[in-house]
């Protein structure tokens, strides 16, 4: 069976996820051997570009972190910069 994260919908077939060592949570696809930050299941919940989110949201792929020196900044997994 699929493992469940807070009630939400399963995650694909091959998938796992684990926390790295500062705690922060990442997925693994069994399947071909990879692992990722981006949740597999978000490209079914998540808009697709800027242009589809409302409000703050944020595209498939983007997260939103804080540094108490430099302040908010913004992640794209998808192209890892």
């Amino acid at each position: 069976m699929p493992r469940r994260r807070n009630g939400e919908i399963p995650l694909p077939d091959g998938w796992d996820y684990a926390r790295d060592f500062d705690g922060k949570l990442y997925f693994i696809d069994h399947n071909s051997r990879k692992t990722t930050w981006i949740d597999p299941r978000d490209r079914y919940t998540k808009p697709q570009t800027f242009a589809d989110c409302i409000g703050n949201e944020l595209p498939l792929g983007w997260e939103e972190a804080y540094d108490p020196q430099i302040g908010r900044y913004y992640i794209n997994h998808v192209n890892r910069k």
